[in-house]
């Protein structure tokens, strides 16, 4: 079998089959059975499985990992693991009880070919997986019987208890056959928490931790981001500056060695990240603890001993901070590297800037437009070479009017372009994920309606698709501002942007197109730009919601489905979920809203994004709907429908009978967050729904 993540996908008949063959034709061997009583204050953490175990847990909620996996139990669960499987038991409420049935399936000689066959092919007593049991008493009473039996070490009752043992594996297949078990979730913020919480130390991707969870590294963001309040990359942050303070404090290593020790490129790096958190350097942090150790201790007995050298282990300062660390340096590479980062960045700030021998350097703005004056000027003010932008990572420096943009986030394209300004590099998934014919094609549609002023070949025409990581390449463009998403970048990654060009990060996935549009005012210093396209978009929305109206859809119920075809479904909450549901007002059958996209619960499962169901409660959330919108991953229409055919229940379905089923790629409409995205989709999923039966002509 493979291994499980939460989906009955891995248990298929024959694969349960086969395993009922192993446990059928290997020895067994019982080793233990125990039961254990958890409380919250002392958890079962880190603890090896010596053989194939069962756990099941009772009584309270619990996170139970296994391995790099890590469940939420709620009241009866039951975990397998194999020899070696890593196992942590956190009880959430109140005492947790838990079994624990240890036993070993010995190897198959070697001319048992067919058994050592399928022992490669599906080997049932290395399996990880966790569910809710549909009978969750018969296995309590069991369990108690059993190790009863065990207890009392009789031959008979020992006897009794491997019977028991055959009884729970016939049941756990039973369920495991069954589609409508439920299987319990790998808790995906729990895991990567856990997962930073090991591994602070070392240099660590975000798409890394995404894909070792099975999930976008955008859809981890955000979910992390809700959950705990902080962005994935703030909270490694936290914990490599915590151990950094705890080795200022306690040891007596170099600024270097605890930076490279905690995870940090750099010194520099550490440096420019306590200053941010603590509004100080590492060595006046490590100072004045030490001083103020010193002066709040004013008996004899607590003080530190005096070597021959002075107060022992008393951090020793003769400068201030960083420029301390570099003057007290052997090696001169460091100080050279920052010298021509600095040159690097003031060079992109100045980049396409008129060149005047006789006037000062730019400073850094005080406000928004505050400008250098030039010497030749004699007394006229020149206009701004520079603004201050306010970011949830800090005030940024940026040219006055960027001539060379490179957006390293596929969602600010859209929300750039209407400004007029010319991009050279865009993010490679841009491409990959935008089907750039039917952009091009609308982009035009509003460029004469005047929009925005630029013809596609003009806007976009020479445009270069680079990868995130191709620090080269966008070096070669000659930016002078990078527009960075503000997930799924490493610190190293990002250092590197800020050497080449200011770089802004735009979080477009959770600011209103209002909010967007006044951000891009504010980048660009075109507040009316702004204004003007805010009022072209809203009179966009009243638009699509007058055609809906007078077609009579706006009240009609709409329901996002993908994964139908491979019978494994999913209630989707795609990206036009937000336009259709939130902007243009339709809704949702009430169990898909209550369920899963509720704007008025928070805690709702899903909470706007694709949530698996099996396929046989599929009529449950489907037959309301007036309206199905369904997502396909195929060339065409056509083929989706073919495969959609072969399962029976998608015919049943009351809107799939009347005809009323948008078919859409999901290149068919755009990324929709941000502002030519979202005018896209307007036309292009309302002139689909414009063309069901059930829209009045």
């Amino acid at each position: 079998m493979a291994e499980d993540r939460g989906s009955s996908k891995y248990f298929t008949k024959e694969m349960i089959a086969d395993a009922v063959r192993l446990w059928t034709r290997l020895s067994i061997s019982l080793i233990d059975v125990r039961f254990q009583l958890i409380q919250p204050d002392t958890p079962i953490h880190k603890y090896t499985m010596p053989t194939s175990m069962l756990v099941y847990t009772y009584g309270h909620s619990a996170n139970v990992k296994l391995d790099n996996a890590i469940y939420r139990s709620e009241r009866f669960s039951l975990f397998h693991g194999g020899k070696g499987t890593e196992l942590c038991i956190d009880p959430c409420g109140g005492c947790l009880e838990v079994y624990m049935v240890l036993y070993k399936a010995e190897t198959p000689p070697f001319y048992r070919k067919e058994l050592l066959r399928l022992l490669e092919q599906a080997n049932p007593f290395t399996q990880l997986y966790g569910y809710s049991p549909e009978n969750p008493i018969f296995f309590v009473d069991r369990l108690q019987t059993m190790h009863s039996c065990w207890q009392r070490e009789s031959a008979i009752n020992q006897f009794n208890a491997k019977v028991i043992l055959y009884q729970l594996m016939h049941e756990i297949y039973k369920d495991l056959e069954k589609r409508g078990i439920q299987f319990l979730r790998t808790d995906i913020i729990a895991s990567a928490k856990h997962y930073l919480d090991e591994q602070f130390t070392q240099p660590i991707s975000i798409q890394a931790i995404a894909d070792r969870l099975s999930i976008s590294g955008s859809q981890l963001s955000r979910l992390f981001k809700r959950r705990e309040q902080k962005s994935l990359q703030e909270y490694l942050n936290q914990k490599r500056l915590d151990a950094a303070r705890a080795h200022l404090l306690i040891t007596d290593a170099t600024i270097k060695e605890i930076a490279a020790g905690c995870g940090f490129m750099d010194e520099i790096n550490l440096i420019r990240m306590f200053k941010k958190y603590y509004k100080m350097t590492p060595s006046d942090y490590r100072k004045k603890n030490a001083t103020d150790m010193r002066d709040c201790d004013i008996d004899n007995d607590s003080q530190r001993h005096y070597n021959d050298e002075g107060l022992a282990k008393l951090a020793k300062s003769t400068g201030d901070g960083e420029f301390w660390m570099f003057g007290q340096t052997k090696s001169k590479e460091m100080i050279l590297a920052a010298a021509l980062s600095l040159m690097l960045l003031l060079t992109a700030c100045a980049s396409n800037t008129p060149s005047n021998t006789s006037s000062p350097s730019p400073t850094s703005a005080q406000s928004h437009d505050q400008a250098t004056p030039s010497a030749e000027a004699k007394g006229t003010e020149a206009a701004p070479q520079t603004r201050i932008v306010a970011t949830k990572a800090g005030n940024v420096e940026i040219p006055a009017d960027p001539k060379r943009i490179v957006v390293q986030s596929m969602f600010a394209v859209g929300d750039i372009l209407p400004f007029g300004k010319s991009i050279v590099g865009i993010d490679k998934y841009f491409k990959e994920f935008s089907d750039l014919e039917v952009w091009e094609e609308h982009w035009n549609q509003y460029n004469k309606q005047g929009v925005w002023e630029k013809q596609w070949d003009q806007a976009l025409g020479d445009v270069e698709f680079i990868a995130l990581e191709n620090v080269e390449g966008i070096l070669a463009l000659e930016p002078d501002l990078i527009i960075a998403r503000m997930d799924g970048l490493d610190e190293k990654l990002i250092e590197q942007y800020q050497k080449i060009a200011p770089t802004l990060f735009y979080d477009a996935r959770n600011m209103t197109m209002e909010e967007s549009m006044d951000f891009m005012g504010d980048i660009f210093g075109m507040p009316e730009r702004a204004e003007e396209l805010k009022k072209a978009y809203a009179a966009n929305i009243e638009k699509a919601k007058k055609r809906l109206t007078d077609a009579g859809l706006i009240d009609k119920k709409v329901v996002f489905i993908q994964g139908v075809e491979g019978k494994s479904p999913s209630i989707h909450g795609d990206k036009n979920r937000a336009l259709v549901y939130d902007i243009l007002g339709m809704h949702a059958p009430e169990i898909v809203e209550s369920k899963y996209f509720s704007a008025k619960n928070a805690e709702a499962e899903g909470s706007g994004y694709s949530t698996s169901i099996s396929l046989e409660v599929l009529p449950e959330y489907v037959s309301e709907a007036d309206i199905i919108a369904y997502t396909f991953f195929d060339e065409s229409a056509e083929a989706a429908k073919a495969k959609l055919a072969e399962v029976p229940l998608w015919a049943e379905l009351p809107a799939v009978k009347n005809g009323n089923v948008y078919y859409y790629s999901v290149n068919d409409t755009m990324m929709n967050y941000d502002y030519a995205s979202h005018l896209i989709t307007l036309d292009t999923f309302v002139d689909g729904l414009l063309r069901l039966p059930i829209a009045k002509e």
